[in-house]
């Protein structure tokens, strides 16, 4: 039995800029281009993984005030299908502000059970774990992907060694 072996050189880049333009604006639909476009290779993150946000100013239905919200992957979405039910909506400063009750590493898994506090849009999906990454980070867009190849080194023996070694420290 012989096993064939593809080899590819680059991914495969997919983005359409009338496409992009076509939503006018809408920060959150171009989000949902965006996170299909890296789903749909699954070198770039495997079926389930990875996750996508942007940040955006929105209404707050009972002040009128603008907050801004953030809109990320909802949990055990996938990428390459996800729709605006996939995503999760939250209030940036009620999650920023999860820093005052955390407790430490130790107590991570209580943090998921606030994100409720922090939900904009009632009828989005539940936050993912990675959520608190995007809603730290200063970053209106972030896409932050599982390849397959990445996760492979995470999970090396050595792989803190080999990160270093491979990309001298230019990733984390």
């Amino acid at each position: 039995m012989s096993v064939q072996t593809v080899h590819f050189k680059n991914v495969s880049y997919l983005w359409d800029d009338a496409t992009a333009a076509s939503f006018n604006g809408d920060e959150v639909a171009l989000l949902i281009y965006r996170s299909n476009l890296l789903g749909a290779d699954l070198r770039l993150t495997n079926y389930g993984g990875g996750n996508t946000s942007c940040k955006v100013m929105a209404r707050n239905p009972l002040t009128g005030e603008e907050s801004e919200v953030m809109w990320v992957k909802g949990s055990g979405g996938d990428l390459g299908t996800m729709k605006r039910n996939g995503l999760a909506a939250l209030y940036v400063d009620r999650l920023r502000s999860l820093k005052n009750v955390y407790r430490g590493i130790e107590n991570e898994d209580e943090m998921v059970e606030l994100f409720n506090h922090c939900i904009y849009d009632l009828i989005s999906k539940a936050p993912s774990i990675d959520t608190p990454l995007h809603g730290f980070l200063p970053f209106k867009h972030i896409d932050h992907l599982h390849p397959d190849a990445a996760i492979a080194i995470a999970a090396a023996k050595d792989g803190k060694k080999i990160t270093q070694d491979l990309f001298a420290g230019t990733i984390g």
